[in-house]
């Protein structure tokens, strides 16, 4: 089952949660995947001024319908229809869930959401889809492993409704909000869309405390070796009492997120796909790998071999480490303090001036096999709406948690993101990133239904060489042969 999904038993997928400009949430995940980035709970407001989860859900949910009745959609279309979405527990599964009876007000269509952790969404999803039995009508959907969704047959190109005027106003829906790189990202095949994302990360960014690197009398870092010089000098400082730097550096998958910005900024190539064979061990794949291990392992936090994503955010949140080769989309478990006290820089560039970027994004889908897709069309349009990114992206009421940049474009010149938002670094960070993350080919082998169990291998490797069980060059010698086996099942139409 796990390996129709293209995920190990560790899973471990991405590195979500609440970020902040103002805001902390918690986290219970302990695997590194999906985060629960809250409760998004209501009660009483508190000493932090902000309403009542109640009220501010009446308020946005009004908001949201307003705006949605200035498009040129009939919207009561499909009145009387039941939708049922297959959902993670997440940050937007928490903010949105409390706002469908709005969207129901609006259509008639009522939508129902069958919330799992991630682990288990994904077997409920592959046992939905391999027995074509449309329970679920749609559902989250994460961009490292969705190539298998599209070569299963499994996931609706959203092109099809799009290009249908009695479903969709195109200026209201305004795709161009959107990152290019990040609508890239879910395109497949003839240019299948299969997903709009609600969730954009960029990773490889660099979280630097301002007063660790004052400490020890350094500059920010503009390169990996100067990233690696500061790391050593605040893990060794007896000014500051922090580690040097944490990343993700555990053996599952989405651990070699961070390094594969790394990797690709060293000029390197995962795989050759005219010959389908491994590249990943390279001189440059190799140089990469070695700054990676000597910075994580020689000034990372002693067990940051069992890193995953929350392991490291913690790290950065709680003060425990200087610096941190991160993603700004998901700060979830930050302390208040810690979120002031940093600054953040887009990824460095190679050693030949190369900066690419890989990424992860969380999106909605419609699945193949419902007999509402229409319908279920209209729900992502309001759900991934203007208004409802502005309220996923700024705290509205005590205990929301928030995540997910994803239209960006749009989102980042609105006076109410700029006042409740982060700070400008963070969004730079975030804006340079996407930026930085090449289509073609994508900065990890995305488009092929092969990813996750090349990225698996990648992920060993790193892990090895962190560890120091293997030498860079050893660890990915001996990844390169099943990596190769991998890209030899590639199907035509993903090259």
């Amino acid at each position: 089952m796990l390996q129709a999904l293209g995920v190990s038993a560790a899973a471990g997928l991405a590195g979500c949660g609440g970020r902040g400009g103002g805001s902390t949430s918690t986290n219970t995940d302990s695997g590194g995947g999906g985060d629960s980035g809250g409760d998004g709970g209501g009660g009483d407001s508190g000493d932090s001024g902000l309403p009542s989860q109640s009220e501010a859900v009446e308020e946005w949910g009004q908001r949201i319908n307003e705006y949605a009745r200035e498009s040129g959609i009939d919207w009561q279309q499909f009145e009387g229809t039941s939708l049922i979405f297959g959902m993670n527990v997440h940050p937007f599964t928490s903010v949105t869930e409390p706002l469908l009876p709005y969207f129901e007000e609006l259509t008639g269509i009522s939508v129902t959401y069958n919330t799992f952790p991630e682990d288990q969404l994904w077997q409920k999803l592959t046992l939905d889809l391999n027995n074509e039995s449309g329970v679920f009508d749609g559902f989250f959907l994460g961009l490292w492993p969705s190539a298998r969704y599209h070569n299963a047959g499994w996931v609706k190109d959203l092109n099809q409704y799009i290009n249908d005027s009695s479903l969709t106003d195109q200026d209201w829906l305004a795709t161009g909000d959107w990152p290019e790189s990040a609508l890239n990202a879910f395109t497949y095949g003839d240019g299948d869309l299969i997903s709009l994302p609600f969730g954009v990360e960029a990773y490889g960014a660099v979280a630097y405390d301002v007063p660790s690197v004052e400490a020890v009398g350094m500059e920010p870092p503009s390169s990996y070796p100067e990233l690696r010089d500061l790391a050593q000098a605040i893990h060794e400082s007896d000014e500051v009492d922090r580690a040097g730097i944490a990343s993700r550096a555990s053996s599952t998958t989405l651990s070699s997120a961070n390094w594969a910005t790394v990797f690709k900024s060293y000029d390197a190539e995962w795989i050759d796909y005219d010959a389908r064979e491994a590249t990943l061990n390279s001189d440059r794949g190799i140089a990469s790998l070695e700054i990676f291990a000597e910075m994580m392992g020689d000034y990372g936090p002693a067990d940051i071999g069992n890193f995953d994503w929350y392991r490291s955010n913690q790290a950065m949140g709680n003060g425990d480490v200087g610096m941190a080769l991160h993603t700004p989309s998901a700060i979830g478990p930050w302390t208040q303090e810690q979120i002031d006290r940093t600054e953040w820089l887009p990824p460095l560039p190679g050693p030949d001036g190369t900066q690419l970027a890989s990424t992860w994004e969380w999106g909605l889908g419609i699945s193949e096999y419902t007999e509402n897709p229409n319908a279920a069309w209209l729900f992502l349009q309001w759900a991934l709406s203007r208004p409802m990114m502005l309220l996923t992206n700024t705290q509205q009421w005590e205990g929301q948690a928030v995540y997910g940049p994803a239209r960006s474009n749009w989102l980042f010149e609105q006076d109410e993101y700029q006042e409740l938002g982060p700070k400008e670094s963070w969004n730079e960070a975030h804006r340079q990133g996407m930026e930085m993350v090449p289509s073609d080919p994508p900065p990890v082998p995305l488009h092929t239904p092969q990813n996750m169990d090349m990225m698996t291998e990648a992920a060993i490797a790193m892990n090895n060489a962190v560890t120091d069980s293997k030498s860079a060059s050893e660890a990915l010698d001996d990844a390169a042969p099943p990596i190769t086996e991998y890209a030899k099942e590639i199907p035509e139409a993903y090259l």
